[in-house]
C-alpha cells in the first residue's frame, strides 16, 4: 500500500535518551510538538513510575539521517516525559517527599545509591521511529496520536497541526502579553493557560484587528488557521497594532486609577472585557480619536465602578448594556460589537445616556 507509513520499532534506555540529549541531537521542540501541560506533580509521579520500574506509553522519533552517518531526533510523542526525566537527571527537582519509594523520598538524582542509579539508566521505552520527513504527515500522527491518548483542547490540536505564519504570530504575541502586561491580564486558570487558551484568546484579537470582532466556532477558527498558515496579507500590519494595542494597554495599566486592579476595574481582566477594551484601542486608534493613557484610566475607572454598581448601572442604560452583553453570550458577535462600542465611548469621553 503506498499511502502506509512504514516506520520500525526498538528499545531504548535512558541514557541512550541522555546522550542524545548532552549531545544536542535530540529536539524536544519541533514545530508540531505541543506545549509543556506537566505540572511538579506530574512530573514527580512519572519519576516514581521509573524507579518503580512501572512500564510507560512508547516514545515517537522522527529519525534523520544525515551523509555522514550522524543521527538525530525530533520527538513527535513523549516530550513530557523525557524533559521531566533530563530535568531529574539534571537535579531541577527531587523524588517526592510523599513517594511510596520512602527510602528515595525528597532525594535528587545525585543522591540516590549507587544500585539505583544504575537501574534508572537502563530503564527501557519502545521507541517508534517515523521515517518520513513530510510535516503533514508528521503532525497528522501526532494529532492522531494524542485524540487517542489524550483528551487535548482544539487549540492544542491547532498547534500541532499548523506551524505557519498565523500560528507563529498567535504565539509570538501571546509572549507579548505575557512580558508587557501586569500577571494575570487578561485572567486564565493555570490548566487553560497550559491547553493554550491564551494562545486562542489572541489569534482571535488578531483577527478582529483584520476583519473586526467576530464569533469563532471552533471550526471556524481551524479555518483561519489553515487560510493564512502559508501566506497572510495582513501579517505585518495586524503585528504592528497588536503590538501598539499592547503598548498602549501597558501604559494603560500604569495609570493611578487601575494601579493594583482595585475592585470596581478588576472585572477588566475578564477575557470578554478585555476583549472588549482591546476592540476599544483598535478602533480609536485607526481613528486617530484614541485619548492619552492617563484620559483613558480615569474615564474607563469611572464607568467600570457604574457597571459593578447594580444600583447606578440600572440609572445608565450604556452601563446596564455593558452588563449584560458580558455576562452572557459573550463571544457571540453581536455581544462582542456591543461591548466595544460601550467602551470606545467611554475612552473617547462621549456622554453616555443616562
Amino acid at each position: 500500500m503506498a499511502d502506509r507509513l512504514e516506520r520500525r520499532q526498538s528499545l531504548q534506555t535512558i541514557a541512550w535518551f541522555n546522550d542524545l540529549h548532552r549531545r544536542g541531537l535530540i529536539n524536544l521542540d519541533p514545530p508540531y510538538q505541543r506545549r509543556s501541560v506537566w505540572n511538579q506533580a506530574y512530573r514527580e509521579y512519572f519519576i516514581e513510575t521509573i524507579l518503580l520500574g512501572y512500564p510507560a506509553p512508547a516514545i515517537f522519533l522522527h529519525e534523520d539521517i544525515q551523509s555522514d552517518g550522524t543521527a538525530s531526533y525530533d520527538v513527535v510523542d513523549g516530550k513530557q516525559r523525557l524533559t521531566a526525566i533530563f530535568e531529574f537527571i539534571e537535579g531541577a527537582f527531587p523524588v517526592a517527599e510523599d513517594s511510596k519509594l520512602e527510602r528515595h523520598q525528597g532525594k535528587y538524582f545525585s543522591s540516590i545509591d549507587e544500585d539505583t542509579r544504575k537501574l534508572f539508566w537502563t530503564y527501557q521505552f519502545l521507541v517508534e521511529y517515523l521515517p518520513t520527513t513530510d510535516e503533514g504527515t508528521l503532525n497528522n500522527v501526532f494529532d492522531r496520536i494524542n485524540r487517542n491518548v489524550a483528551k487535548l483542547t482544539r487549540q492544542e490540536l491547532r498547534h500541532a497541526k499548523f506551524d505557519g505564519i498565523f500560528a507563529r504570530a498567535a504565539e509570538a504575541m501571546t509572549e507579548l502579553v505575557a512580558t508587557k502586561l501586569p500577571a494575570g491580564v487578561p485572567h486564565f486558570a493555570p490548566m487553560s493557560r497550559r491547553q493554550m487558551k491564551d494562545v486562542e484568546l489572541v489569534a482571535q484579537l488578531l483577527l478582529l484587528i483584520e476583519n473586526g470582532p467576530q464569533a469563532f466556532s471552533q471550526d471556524e477558527l481551524e479555518q483561519a488557521y489553515s487560510d493564512r498558515d502559508s501566506e497572510w496579507e495582513d501579517e505585518t500590519s495586524a503585528q504592528a497594532t497588536f503590538t501598539e494595542v499592547i503598548a498602549f494597554l501597558s501604559d494603560l495599566f500604569k495609570q493611578e486609577p487601575l494601579i493594583n486592579f482595585p475592585a470596581p476595574v478588576r472585572r477588566i481582566k475578564n477575557q470578554a472585557d478585555f476583549y472588549s477594551l482591546f476592540g476599544s484601542v483598535v478602533n480609536l486608534k485607526h481613528s486617530l480619536e484614541l485619548p492619552s493613557a492617563a484620559e483613558a484610566a480615569q474615564r474607563l475607572a469611572n464607568f467600570l465602578e457604574i457597571v459593578s454598581n447594580e444600583e447606578q448601572r440600572g440609572k445608565m442604560p450604556a452601563a446596564a448594556r455593558y452588563y449584560d452583553a458580558a455576562r452572557s453570550a459573550s463571544n457571540d458577535a453581536r455581544q462582542r460589537n456591543a461591548r466595544i462600542d460601550v467602551i470606545s465611548k467611554v475612552l473617547k469621553g462621549d456622554k453616555l445616556e443616562a
